[in-house]
């Protein structure tokens, strides 16, 4: 693997200091992201955003890259192009580097860091710089600095391009999961990380607020894409987000806990009834998410 052109240790934030829902060192959560990089990336239809001049496309970060997925992908597809990945999990960095080293590929590099931090990166570094459901460990307050520090690391005319939800879990006909929803939605307002001050309106008002926050960073030529994921009984998704919101949801129950929204046993009940209710014939579920992306002017 190459070494690269950073070869310092990220080091500005202590590595037991997060602000995660759940557990980044979980080999739980890592099978659960390896699983959704598959399932995002079949449902976006590709890599990167489909009107981007590729060929201008030379340096990649990926921010929060846990076990690497996405940018095995770009770096396997796109050998000419050199990809970053950084993360706060070093179970997830280690797992990525491992990977990337029995894959052979000379052209990515992974790196800890904290991305609600300052990027340490140089001025200029990057040509696109990709985030993906980020919304987990972002305060409110950080979302402008963060995409403060893209575009400083952007090099004139690069792309910074956001892809998040509204909803942990997706709209569904589960009382189960929606009771989840609402959990997942007061939690989020109580510790800070939702743009929606109201504790019951299940959900955390981001997407509304990507363009916005790009808008004023300095992005121009800002583009949205939704995708809807239809993973209702009986269709081809229908398993592999089961099974992803099974996992999710397990690894949120001490988060639930800390922000005292159920007893123990309340949660334990809860979850066993959404597994019942995922796996019935007439179950059905829509997963909403959203791209926005928007270019550093020339």
């Amino acid at each position: 693997m190459s070494k690269g052109r950073w070869h310092y240790q990220m080091a500005n934030i202590h590595p037991s200091e997060n602000s995660y829902a759940v557990d980044p060192e979980s080999a739980m959560e890592m099978a659960r992201l390896m699983d959704l990089d598959i399932i995002v990336n079949k449902q976006m239809g590709g890599l990167f955003p489909p009107d981007i001049d590729l060929g201008k496309v030379h340096d990649v970060l990926d921010i929060a890259c846990g076990p690497g997925g996405w940018a095995m992908e770009v770096a396997f597809e796109h050998p000419d192009k050199h990809v970053v990945g950084i993360d706060i999990s070093r179970a997830m960095l280690e797992y990525a580097t491992a990977q990337a080293n029995m894959q052979d590929l000379q052209n990515i590099e992974f790196f800890f860091m904290d991305a609600t931090a300052s990027l340490e990166f140089p001025a200029a570094s990057f040509d696109l710089i990709n985030a993906r459901f980020i919304v987990g460990f972002m305060w409110k307050e950080a979302w402008p600095e963060l995409i403060k520090e893209c575009m400083r690391i952007l090099r004139p005319g690069g792309i910074i391009r956001i892809t998040d939800t509204d909803r942990v879990f997706s709209p569904s006909n589960s009382a189960a999961l929606e009771k989840f929803n609402i959990f997942v939605s007061k939690a989020f307002v109580r510790t800070g990380r939702s743009f929606c001050k109201e504790e019951n309106a299940n959900h955390f008002g981001l997407t509304p607020m990507l363009g916005a926050l790009l808008a004023a960073a300095g992005c121009e030529n800002i583009r949205k894409i939704p995708y809807m994921l239809n993973y209702s009984a009986g269709k081809p998704a229908h398993f592999a987000q089961t099974h992803n919101w099974e996992m999710g949801l397990a690894l949120l129950v001490p988060f639930f806990r800390r922000t005292s929204m159920a007893s123990q046993e309340e949660l334990e009940e809860l979850y066993q009834q959404v597994l019942v209710e995922m796996r019935r014939d007439d179950f059905r579920g829509i997963w909403y998410f959203m791209s926005a992306y928007g270019a550093k002017p020339m």
